[in-house]
């Protein structure tokens, strides 16, 4: 590592809605771990909450967020075998589990993973790709069910191509937003509707004949997104809230008559890692053969001090972005 600067750049939230640039050592690779130069991390909605003050539990100051990274590894391990110097990745987390936006982050070989050449880092994100692979099996997704999903953001389109590449037989979305409606029809969906304009009514109506979804899938985060996903699943369907929700929420009593079944997206602990190894490599190569695309995605690639204006457009011009990726200032981003 001795052509390795010694010091590198992160990120720590002094209290909500406040971080600095500040100064840490470059990590040392422990035997079984790789160094990554950080090259492109994706904005997540759980990072948003941390950042704000809205994630329960949180104390400041803190630098527990990042955790969707992609670069180039510069240095290894003495027991890693499978990566060399100036292999491209894409990793599941970092060690101590979260990267800072930082310049380098040091990750185990288990959790990296090639990225081909063709597939950008801004696009090649395999801990959300990874994610909702992992959460349409948790959904239950049967071949041909109608699926609805709710709220198009980055997750619900990536949701929408997923549902149907795995044999839905309809995939309708819904949204607020008409930029967001407009990807999501480009990308595959049957039909896509305005909520804000009784769209969620119009979807049950053509789509279902009035009798409800097979699966709708809820990636809004939003009380009234559960209240809109009760409405549209018919008797004995599912309803699946993958979104992250900051605060509680409430089904309304009555609904349960429909004898639905509420699914949550499942939580790292006691999930087979093989197989989420297994479903990154399967992210990836649904890449690398664009078989989904996240290009029309990724709508907002911004250096690391442009952090709390790219939250701040999220949180107040929603339609203006799906997803954020932070570009930290190691190098450039290719």
């Amino acid at each position: 590592m001795s052509d390795l600067p010694t010091t590198m750049q992160a990120v720590a939230c002094s209290a909500p809605n406040r971080f600095e640039i500040i100064e840490r050592p470059v990590p040392q690779p422990r035997p079984d771990e790789i160094l990554v130069e950080t090259k492109a991390v994706g904005l997540c909605t759980s990072d948003i909450s941390i950042i704000t003050g809205k994630m329960p539990d949180v104390t400041f100051p803190t630098e527990r967020f990042g955790h969707e990274p992609s670069g180039i590894v510069r240095a290894v391990g003495s027991a890693v075998s499978r990566l060399a110097p100036g292999d491209r990745v894409t990793t599941l987390w970092a060690r101590d589990g979260f990267m800072q936006f930082a310049d380098y982050y040091c990750v185990n070989e288990r959790f990296a993973f090639a990225l081909p050449a063709e597939v950008p880092f801004a696009h090649g994100l395999c801990e959300p790709l990874s994610a909702v692979l992992r959460s349409i099996g948790g959904a239950g997704l049967r071949t041909g069910d109608n699926v609805a999903v709710l709220g198009v953001g980055y997750f619900g389109l990536l949701m929408v191509q997923a549902a149907r590449l795995l044999g839905a037989w309809r995939v309708v979305a819904l949204d607020k937003s008409p930029r967001r409606l407009a990807i999501a029809r480009e990308l595959g969906a049957d039909a896509a509707y305005d909520v804000a304009e009784d769209g969620a009514a119009r979807a049950l109506k053509e789509f279902t004949d009035g009798k409800g979804f097979d699966l709708v899938i809820e990636c809004a985060g939003v009380q009234g997104a559960i209240d809109t996903a009760v409405d549209l699943v018919r008797p004995g369907g599912s309803v699946y809230v993958y979104a992250w929700h900051a605060r509680p929420e409430t089904v309304r009593p009555h609904t349960w008559l429909k004898g639905f079944k509420l699914l949550s997206n499942p939580a790292c602990e006691g999930f087979d890692i093989a197989r989420w190894h297994r479903l990154c490599e399967v992210g990836i190569e649904w890449l690398r053969r664009r078989l989904w695309r996240v290009d029309p995605l990724v709508t907002s690639i911004t250096a690391r001090e442009g952090l709390m204006a790219a939250i701040e457009q999220l949180a107040n011009r929603p339609d203006e972005v799906v997803k954020v990726v932070i570009c930290p200032s190691a190098g450039p981003m290719v």
